[in-house]
């Protein structure tokens, strides 16, 4: 507030007032004078005093939309807090200082299966695990993270506290369910511990040949062909593993895109079994084949992938009788089935064959150069192309792969 004019004014008025009662002294004047100061002085103080009433009144008001403002924000930041930890994946809860949990989303329910909101912390006890985390970041007052595991489940556990000043007013718990990462690493462990395996066979078998013919020097010409041939063959077959392990690494990918091309699928399958033909009647298996054309949306190459295996497989696994390969139109979906007369498959491995290097018979396999890997990759690309693929077989009676491809209507035929 400026309010010097207005005091020098009255002061001068004062100083002039004074000399003049000293240099003159007229009572009528001064009276005059003297009632005029007093009427200016409290003219003056009312003024200030409405300008600093009217000051304050801003100022007030000010303050208080201020604090209304930061009243808004706070509740907008709070709403956006909800709002986020519903849609956050995770599972989050707040302690304040007297321990007493005052948020907690609906994710921790569905990880615990209990309610914790505006309970006392010492809900958790039911949780072991958990509990024993929160109370020692309550106590200890600090950031900590722990790794926790709950009916078969694993949780990541952060806390973080929450001070005002120097002065502890709870703190912030996020959980995170991290039970589908801990069985990607189950996975790709007992996965690299497989393709170890797989590699060690050929590799010794290739190391071991290499070494007698290096070790005997009079071995015959027969002998040295018999050990190339076979030192050639456990090359191709691992050659055809790595092949198969570059395209479950392909597949795996999640940027992983198939090449969608509208193909006729019964040319999918002429060109299969133009290729497999010969191997077909060395085994003097008889064919029975019945594709019906159909346009599809698919990507050429993995499904000729797919097709080729599954001949493959049924003409590996049958040493007499038959092979039946049917397609055709059923509702919205093309239906595949490929049967043959071969070994079959017992009911208890029906899950297990599409696991990754999983062998119905592990010396026929070796024997005809199996990876292992084909109808892992099978299934993987026919998932991708959002179909299914399911077995039925009778031990020593056969088998019959069923594979389902959506049509959609424009390309149906």
């Amino acid at each position: 507030m400026k309010f010097g004019k207005r005091y020098s004014s009255i002061l001068v008025y004062y100083i002039f007032v004074l000399l003049y009662i000293i240099l003159d002294g007229n009572k009528y004047v001064v009276s005059f004078l003297v009632l005029s100061l007093l009427a200016i002085t409290y003219y003056v103080f009312l003024n200030v005093r409405d300008v600093i009433l009217g000051e304050k009144d801003a100022s007030v008001s000010t303050l208080l939309h201020k604090l209304d403002k930061t009243k808004k924000e706070t509740e907008e930041s709070y709403k956006k807090f909800l709002s986020l930890s519903k849609t956050l994946g995770s599972g989050v809860f707040m302690v304040d200082d007297k321990g007493k949990i005052t948020f907690s989303n609906k994710d921790i329910k569905d990880f615990f299966g209990i309610d914790i909101n505006n309970k006392d912390y010492k809900e958790l006890a039911k949780i072991k695990p958990l509990y024993k985390f929160v109370n020692e970041s309550y106590l200890l007052e600090k950031q900590s993270r722990k790794q926790i595991t709950f009916e078969d489940h694993h949780f990541d556990l952060i806390s973080t506290p929450l001070f005002e000043g120097e002065f502890f007013v709870g703190m912030l718990v996020l959980v995170h369910d991290i039970t589908s990462l801990r069985t990607a690493e189950k996975f790709q462990k007992q996965f690299t511990a497989d393709v170890s395996h797989e590699l060690r066979t050929p590799l010794s078998a290739i190391k071991g040949f290499s070494e007698i013919m290096l070790r005997d020097k009079n071995m015959s010409e027969q002998n040295k062909q018999e050990f190339l041939g076979l030192i050639n063959k456990e090359s191709e077959r691992m050659e055809i593993i790595l092949n198969d392990l570059m395209v479950i690494s392909r597949l795996d990918r999640l940027d992983y895109e198939l090449e969608i091309v509208s193909h006729d699928i019964k040319q999918v399958f002429d060109e299969a079994i133009s290729v497999l033909s010969s191997k077909i009647t060395e085994k003097s298996l008889e064919l029975e084949y019945n594709v019906e054309p159909c346009t599809l949306e698919l990507d050429k190459f993995k499904i000729s992938q797919v097709i080729m295996n599954m001949i493959k497989n049924a003409i590996n696994y049958t040493d007499q009788g038959f092979i039946k390969i049917v397609g055709f139109v059923k509702d919205d979906n093309y239906i595949i089935n490929i049967c043959d007369s071969g070994i079959g498959i017992n009911q208890e491995n029906f899950e297990n064959i599409f696991k990754r290097f999983y062998r119905v018979d592990k010396a026929r396999s070796r024997d005809t150069g199996g990876s292992g890997l084909g109808l892992s990759i099978s299934k993987n690309i026919i998932l991708k192309h959002s179909g299914t693929i399911s077995v039925e077989s009778t031990e020593n009676k056969g088998s019959t792969f069923s594979i389902t491809l959506p049509i959609k209507p424009s390309k149906k035929e």
